[in-house]
């Protein structure tokens, strides 16, 4: 029989277990050892922020348990003077190549297509024929960029005045959108419409939009709750993008409506640092989530070769560091920067994302994790011949 004493201590075991507090009996709190001090992760972002003069930011590092820390500081849109958190959205733009690649080796693994699939045929669009050395590429081209299809829309020479809706559908990019040069097929040379048709090819395969395919495959079973392709500017929790002002000294422009009307496979992704890293995690700490082990193997080998300084797998950058192989990709566009980086060697991932968009030749990921990861260990010294 239990005594009222008994039944007390109960009630207040059963209190102290629902606040995830259980002081010294050894049992999970929820205070969690911190990967690098608070102090130091803040820090990073501020330098950072700084030197890019970014209006506001997100920094979030995280290591194989616990939650993830994130320092959050700046303004999300200025004109209201509303500050960052640790849950405001962000344009990723070209990080989000990495979740449509995924899309695509899922259909390898269906079975659906294979990687020496020729290209027209499963986007279904006479008009693309236009694309010069379409009638050649293969998906394994496209992830790779190597199918020397033309960049068209994002970096293409000139506007297009018939076109005045920064809202553009797949089928009117790859038909109508202003192109640059085409390059050699076969070799590396990064473009966008590789990805503008990976995300056509994954909208016929599966049947439906873009957005629903990469919710079904992607952000459902990897838990991201708050990141959809596109948004309404004018939602309260969402970062708006600023590009650096033509002239020198003027305010800069908020650029986000053209990353925000965006639902092409190139970049397509709005969401949360934290939600981006439950991707990075779900890719790479939880074999057969996404991938197959296999699946994510041929996704990371360099196929960039000489023609590029930095490696280039499908849909994701391949590049060494101190620190051992990072993986990952950057983003910039309309007023946004993101960069999202996996450390496999020290189980370790930093995601940065910025509401300002300047280009800069640094190496941001290697920057940050200067600031973040531990020491690289020495490099081996060869004994004498």
């Amino acid at each position: 029989m239990t005594t009222p004493t008994q039944r007390i201590f109960k009630r207040l075991l059963a209190a102290v277990l629902a606040t995830g507090f259980v002081g010294l009996t050894g049992l999970p709190t929820t205070a969690r050892a911190q990967i690098v001090p608070q102090a130091q992760l803040e820090e990073a972002l501020s330098a950072t922020m700084r030197r890019y003069d970014a209006p506001g930011g997100v920094l979030l590092l995280s290591g194989p348990d616990g939650p993830p820390q994130i320092a959050a500081a700046g303004l999300a849109e200025r004109a209201q003077r509303r500050p960052v958190t640790p849950n405001t959205r962000f344009h990723v733009a070209s990080t989000g190549k990495m979740m449509t690649a995924v899309a695509a080796l899922q259909l390898v693994q269906e079975g659906k297509i294979a990687l020496d699939s020729p290209v027209l045929p499963l986007i279904d669009l006479p008009g693309a024929a236009r694309l010069p050395n379409i009638a050649t590429a293969t998906v394994g081209d496209l992830l790779s960029h190597r199918s020397g299809v033309p960049d068209c829309l994002r970096n293409a020479k000139t506007p297009n005045p018939r076109h005045p809706n920064p809202h553009w559908t797949a089928a009117e990019a790859l038909t109508s959108a202003p192109c640059g040069d085409p390059t050699k097929p076969g070799s590396f040379a990064y473009s966008n419409t590789n990805f503008i048709l990976l995300g056509r090819i994954v909208e016929k395969l599966d049947g439906r939009p873009l957005a629903d395919s990469l919710a079904a495959r992607i952000f459902r079973p990897a838990g991201m709750t708050a990141t959809t392709l596109g948004a309404n500017r004018a939602e309260a929790n969402l970062a708006h993008g600023y590009r650096p002002a033509a002239k020198k000294g003027a305010e800069r422009v908020d650029a986000s409506l053209y990353a925000y009307s965006s639902p092409l496979g190139d970049a397509p992704v709005t969401t949360t640092a934290a939600d981006l890293d439950r991707f990075m995690t779900a890719l790479f700490r939880r074999p057969g989530l996404l991938l197959r082990p296999e699946t994510l193997a041929t996704m990371l080998e360099d196929r960039a070769g000489d023609e590029s300084d930095d490696g280039y797998g499908y849909g994701i950058a391949v590049e060494d560091s101190d620190w051992g192989k990072k993986y990952g990709h950057p983003g910039r566009l309309a007023g946004f920067r993101c960069e999202s980086w996996h450390f496999p060697e020290a189980n370790r991932t930093i995601i940065l994302i910025l509401n300002g968009d300047e280009n800069s030749p640094d190496d941001v990921g290697i920057r940050l994790a200067s600031a973040l990861l531990p020491p690289p260990p020495p490099p081996a010294i060869l004994p004498p011949e």
